[in-house]
């Protein structure tokens, strides 16, 4: 369910997400090659985290309910298509990092997507032996370097303005 959120709420959703998407990011990080799969699983929940903070803060958007997941990336979509905020975040990427900087206001959910896709991927058919593969902890490594950290920038550009 998509709502508006009341002042006192929204002051606790805020310092949630912010606390959360970071903590997520931390233990991601720490456990990439011990737990690859954990690893994508924490690391799209950063992503997720972050996306319902700039929701939050920026549209005082509030994601709950059946289907976060799906919920939080229309939202995405929806706020990103406005056209001041298409232009704000054309602005923020002109002067980003260059890896940054090669993508387009419109494929800012898409990476949410991704992020999405690799954590099923990981959460439901991913098994033991796998995880153990060094192809996986690399992919892991890929995922985590050039999906969760590069939306994760982009979306801390946002809230920040």
């Amino acid at each position: 369910m998509m709502n508006k959120l009341n002042e006192i709420e929204r002051e606790i959703w805020v310092s949630f997400h912010e606390f959360a998407y970071k903590d997520d990011l931390n233990l991601a990080e720490k456990i990439l090659n011990e737990h690859p799969r954990w690893a994508i699983i924490i690391g799209y929940y950063a992503m997720h985290d972050i996306a319902k903070l700039y929701l939050g803060k920026v549209h005082n958007i509030k994601i709950s309910g059946r289907e976060v997941h799906k919920q939080t990336i229309d939202a995405l979509k929806s706020v990103i298509k406005d056209k001041k905020e298409k232009e704000r975040i054309t602005k923020l990427l002109e002067i980003a990092e260059k890896e940054i900087r090669e993508i387009q206001p419109d494929l800012i959910p898409y990476l949410l997507i991704t992020g999405k896709k690799e954590r099923g991927k990981a959460q439901y058919y991913s098994s033991r032996v796998l995880t153990k593969n060094i192809a996986y902890k690399r992919k892991t490594i890929w995922f985590i370097n050039k999906i969760v950290k590069v939306f994760i920038k982009i979306m801390e550009k946002l809230v920040k303005c």
